[in-house]
C-alpha cells in the first residue's frame, strides 16, 4: 500500500503518545491504533528528546503492526501549551471585475502567516473569521465571487518557537516526517462541537494528563483559548500521596470511584513500593479526588470568565480528553461553572489521533481547490446552521419570549 493511500495522526500528550493509522479510502475506520506511556514530557512540553522519541516510535510501531503496513509521515497534535490568539485584519487587491480564486484566498491567508509577532514566537495556525468583498461581509465562501478587494478578519494562533521545534525534533528523531502540527483543541472542536454550539457560544475543555485547554467559540469560530498547567495526573498524584499507594493503583481507583458518593467501605491498595498492601477508605479517596477537581474547575471558571468577558454561553461547556471520563464530573462541573455541561465522547484516549488521521485523509482525498474552500469556510454558519439554531431556540424556549405584540 502506498503512502498516498495511508495517513496517520499522532497525539503527543503528557500522559501518553497515541498513533492512529487510517486509509484515505476509509477515513472513518482506524486501521491501526498504537499507544505508549509518555516519556520526556512535562505539562505538554518535550523536556527529554530521547525519551519522547522512544515513546513516539513505540506508539507508531504498534499502530503500524496493527494496520499491517508502515508509515513515514504523521500529522501531529499537541495540547497548545503557551499559545496566544491574536485578532488581525488583512486585505489584498483582486482587480476590477475579476472572480476570486483559491489562489487569492491562499495569498490572503499567507499574509496572516507573515504578521509581526514577538521574538521567540511563530504563527502556527490561521483561523478565518469573516471575509469581506469590497467592504461587504460574506457569510459564505468568497471563492467564485466577483470583486476588486478581498478582506479577512482572522484569529492568528501563535506559539513558542522552542516548544514547536522540540516537538518536531522528537518526532523526526523517531524516524518520522511531520506533515503538520496543529492544536488539539481546534481539531477536537471541528469534530465534537455542533454548529449550534459554535455559533451561539460554547467552551471546549480538553482535560489532559498534564494540562487543561480551555477554548471559547462564538459566531461560528474560535475566539480565544488558554492552557492551564494542571490536569488528570495531578489528581492521581494527590491520591497516591494521600493514601500512600502507587501511581498505577491510584489511577485505577480514581477511574473506578471518581466523584460518585461512597459508603464507609475500606479497600486494599498496594503500598508505594508495592511490597505490601494497606487499607484506604473509599470516602477518603473520593474526598481527595474531589478536592483537586474543585481546584481545577475553579481555574477553568476563571479562564472562562476571562475569555468570554461576560458574554452568554448558550452552548455551555463540552468536556473532552481523558479526564472527561471521571465519574460524576459533569454534574459537579455544571454546579461549579453554572453552565450546562456535556461529555464529548466515550473514547477520549485516542479520539484526537483518530481525528488527526481523518483530517489528513480528507486533505488528500479532496482536490486542492476544494480543500482550500473548506479551510477558508471553516466554522461558518450556512443555511443548515441557521435552521439548527432556530430549532435549538424552539427546544430551549418552547413557550416563546413572553413579550406582547
Amino acid at each position: 500500500m502506498t503512502g498516498k493511500e495511508v495517513v496517520a495522526g499522532l497525539d503527543v500528550g503528557t500522559s501518553s503518545m497515541v498513533a492512529v493509522v487510517t486509509r484515505v479510502a476509509d477515513p472513518e475506520r482506524a486501521a491501526g491504533v498504537g499507544w505508549c506511556p509518555s516519556l520526556g514530557m512535562r505539562k505538554g512540553i518535550v523536556v527529554d528528546l530521547e525519551g519522547a522519541a522512544q515513546a513516539i516510535k513505540r506508539a507508531v510501531e504498534m499502530a503500524q503492526e496493527a494496520a499491517g503496513y508502515r508509515i513515514g509521515t504523521v500529522s501531529v497534535g499537541f495540547s497548545g501549551h503557551g499559545v496566544n490568539v491574536l485578532t488581525r485584519h488583512a486585505d489584498i487587491t483582486i482587480g476590477h471585475g475579476r472572480k476570486i480564486t483559491t489562489g487569492d484566498v491562499a495569498d490572503l491567508i499567507q499574509v496572516f502567516r507573515q504578521v509581526e509577532v514577538p521574538a521567540g514566537r511563530r504563527v502556527l495556525q490561521v483561523v478565518p473569521v469573516e471575509f469581506m468583498i469590497d467592504g461587504m461581509p460574506r457569510m459564505d465562501n468568497p471563492i467564485g465571487r466577483t470583486g476588486s478587494r478581498l478582506s479577512l478578519e482572522a484569529r492568528v494562533v501563535t506559539v513558542d518557537s522552542q516548544v514547536i521545534d522540540q516537538l518536531v525534533t522528537a518526532v523526526e528523531a523517531a524516524g518520522l516526517r511531520v506533515a503538520e502540527v496543529v492544536l488539539n483543541p481546534l481539531v477536537l472542536a471541528q469534530e465534537v462541537l455542533s454548529t449550534v454550539e459554535r455559533e451561539l457560544g460554547a467552551v471546549l475543555v480538553d482535560l489532559g494528563g498534564g494540562t487543561t485547554a480551555v477554548t471559547f467559540f462564538r459566531g461560528g469560530t474560535l475566539v480565544d483559548m488558554t492552557v492551564i498547567p494542571v490536569g488528570g495526573e495531578h489528581i492521581t498524584s494527590d491520591l497516591a500521596i494521600g493514601v500512600r499507594t502507587s501511581l498505577d493503583a491510584a489511577e485505577k481507583v480514581k477511574r473506578e470511584i471518581g466523584l460518585l458518593p461512597q459508603e464507609a467501605v475500606w479497600v486494599e491498595l498496594p503500598t508505594m513500593g508495592g511490597q505490601a498492601s494497606r487499607r484506604a477508605s473509599l470516602v477518603t479517596i473520593r474526598q481527595i479526588v474531589e478536592s483537586r477537581v474543585l481546584e481545577i474547575l475553579d481555574l477553568i471558571k476563571q479562564s472562562i470568565d476571562r475569555l468570554a468577558r461576560g458574554r452568554a454561553l448558550p452552548g455551555g461547556v463540552v468536556l473532552a480528553g481523558g479526564g472527561s471520563c471521571l465519574k460524576g464530573l459533569p454534574d459537579l462541573a455544571s454546579r461549579v461553572l453554572q453552565l450546562p455541561v456535556r461529555v464529548a465522547t466515550t473514547e477520549p484516549d485516542w479520539q484526537v489521533a483518530r481525528f488527526l488521521a481523518r483530517r489528513a485523509a480528507a486533505g488528500i482525498a479532496r482536490r486542492e481547490n476544494h480543500r482550500l474552500a473548506v479551510a477558508a469556510g471553516e466554522f461558518r454558519l450556512g443555511p443548515r446552521g441557521v435552521r439548527q439554531i432556530f430549532a435549538h431556540i424552539r427546544r430551549s424556549y418552547p413557550h416563546g419570549s413572553g413579550t406582547d405584540g
